[in-house]
């Protein structure tokens, strides 16, 4: 064992504010383990949350895992040193069970990663009574679990304050009596959202789609993600305060769960359905208690300003003294007020998403956003004095043309026209930040069925955004790497097959596993799927009707926009229809 790995986890520990460093005893240890160096995973709420609520249970013991850093695994490599835990230092082989916390697709790759810097098998099948459990959960995973199938023993499959800890437990209780498989088949029949991979067996047709996904006797043919009906008796904020985060020591508050605009390349805006917001007078207490260990709070949700008291909760952190961060902005719901209150919380840089350039493909998205309505957006922050702006745009959008990708220079121009007029030149924006990255088509989305385009055309359009933005000096251009986008896009919308892929990958590297593969991986990218074709997430039952999301996408290709969810009035994706 390293020493100076050992010490440098101690060093990690001692700066954090709410650890639970937990004796062991009789209770059984799971290591949560979020596939991502330990600044992004300790900026992710919904890793804090699970890791509080299963150190809650007095039968159960947590500890966490990351991935180690570049200069980190050399020294794993150099002193035959495996991944250890945090809080003890303990490697990931002396816990009973391994539990990947997974927010993105992208991430998938870390999990063979960790898994063989633990020296764990890395298949499912080639693990023994010996060996920890391999499971995960987190929003990727309740998108489309199949590509981690041949790795992961089983998945928990929706909202974790709705049943991780019955998760854990059922597993605490009954494994050390029964066989592993015969436990998971357990585990899937006694908890809601359970996912075991070796209980479905997947059938294909001679093109290659999916014909059938069959469960063996004793599992359930669809899992249905529990979710909660109500958020405020569960509080959401960070537990943990660690000045290495992404975040800093800044105290994250979730404000709601869910999006009622319904934009059609948003997951979150589906599967979190119906939209749940926490009532501003439940969310003083936890921003007081926050106060207490950090100066600055955050509050977090899909679309922050969305909510109607938002201007009171940025008050209320500023009469107690406290600086403000905020993650997410509607430019249809803001004015100059909310951007002073946030600039008084020391808020130098904010950000809106107008997604698209033109107004007809933000029509195809249901964005709902107006040229105006970014515009106003952009005056009157700069008239509360925030001079810097970041704009989140996507290239390969379905219906996309290069007019549309010329449209986005153009919009920035625009705004930066706008508020030079509006302030009779005296102001101009500061800092301008463009963040583009390439359409990734999502499951459980109107745009599941629509292919990824090309790498070398998204390459062209990326280009195409650069060169309209020449001689703009204030503007900086941050673009992601279309060659990366492809592989998120197998990883999100792949079956089962994909994993043998990745694990090429994992061995190799991408470019050698899809030279060599018999798996071709177009064949999940750049295809357009076929309307009544199954896809490998259809099991996972959220409560959309698949026609209503078909509907969508028509409505999508014609360029029509529709309401924003009202659960109270409509019925219609299916979701509302369903609860009882």
């Amino acid at each position: 064992m390293s020493a100076k790995i050992k010490a440098r986890l101690k060093k990690l520990l001692s700066q954090e504010k709410g650890a639970h460093a937990r004796e062991w005893g009789a209770r059984w240890p799971v290591a949560l383990v979020y596939p991502h160096i330990y600044p992004v995973a300790m900026g992710n709420l919904g890793f804090q949350v699970i890791y509080h609520l299963l150190n809650s249970q007095t039968g159960l013991v947590c500890e966490r895992a990351f991935l180690p850093g570049p200069q980190e695994w050399e020294e794993h490599r150099r002193t035959g040193t495996p991944v250890l835990s945090l809080e003890s230092q303990r490697p990931l082989t002396d816990f009973a069970a391994v539990a990947f916390s997974i927010s993105f697709e992208g991430d998938y790759p870390q999990v063979l990663q960790i898994l063989e810097g633990a020296r764990i098998p890395l298949l499912a099948r080639d693990r023994g009574p010996g060996d920890p459990l391999i499971l995960a959960g987190g929003v990727a995973t309740f998108l489309n679990p199949e590509p981690l199938a041949l790795f992961v023993d089983a998945f928990f499959l929706g909202e974790g304050e709705a049943g991780a800890v019955d998760f854990f437990q059922f597993l605490a209780e009954a494994s050390g009596a029964r066989e592993r498989k015969e436990l998971l088949r357990e585990l899937a029949q006694a908890v809601p959202g359970v996912y075991v991979p070796q209980g479905y067996q997947p059938h294909y047709s001679g093109d290659g789609s999916l014909s059938a996904f069959t469960p063996e006797a004793g599992y359930p043919p669809r899992v249905r993600p529990p979710h909660l009906p109500e958020l405020a008796p569960y509080p959401t904020h960070s537990h943990l305060l660690a000045p290495q985060s992404e975040w800093g020591e800044m105290f994250l508050v979730e404000t709601g769960r869910g999006c009622s605009r319904g934009c059609r390349f948003c997951a979150a805006g589906f599967i979190y359905r119906p939209p749940r917001e926490r009532a501003a007078e439940s969310l003083y207490p936890q921003i007081l208690e926050g106060l207490q260990n950090s100066r600055k709070v955050g509050l977090l949700g899909a679309a922050v300003s969305d909510h109607p008291g938002v201007k009171d909760l940025c008050r209320k952190v500023l009469d107690a003294g406290g600086d403000l961060g905020i993650s997410s902005l509607r430019a249809d719901s803001v004015d100059e007020e909310l951007f002073r209150l946030l600039a008084q919380g020391g808020v130098r840089t904010l950000a809106l998403a107008p997604d698209a350039g033109s107004e007809r493909l933000r029509q195809v998205l249901n964005k709902g956003l107006t040229q105006e309505d970014l515009a106003q957006a952009a005056i009157a922050l700069n008239a509360a004095g925030i001079s810097q702006m970041r704009l989140y745009f996507m290239v390969g959008l379905p219906t996309e043309t290069l007019e549309d990708v010329e449209e986005i220079p153009r919009l920035v121009k625009h705004l930066e026209h706008r508020v030079i007029k509006d302030s009779r030149g005296k102001k101009r924006l500061g800092q301008i930040t463009l963040s583009l990255s390439s359409f990734v088509p999502k499951p459980f989305t109107p745009f599941q069925w629509t292919p990824f385009l090309e790498v070398g055309e998204l390459k062209k359009r990326l280009k195409l955004v650069r060169q309209g933005l020449q001689g703009m000096k204030e503007v900086r251009v941050n673009t992601d790497l279309p060659k990366w986008a492809y592989v998120q896009a197998l990883l999100s919308r792949g079956d089962r097959r994909v994993g043998d892929l990745l694990l090429a990958a994992h061995r190799t590297n991408w470019t050698r596993a899809f030279r060599e593969s018999p798996v071709n991986p177009d064949f999940f990218t750049l295809r357009e799927r076929l309307q009544h074709e199954l896809f490998p997430w259809d099991f996972i039952d959220h409560g959309l009707n698949k026609e209503y999301l078909w509907e969508e996408y028509q409505k999508a290709l014609a360029g029509e926009e529709t309401p924003p969810c009202r659960p109270e009035i409509c019925t219609r994706c299916g979701v509302c229809g369903g609860v009882e």
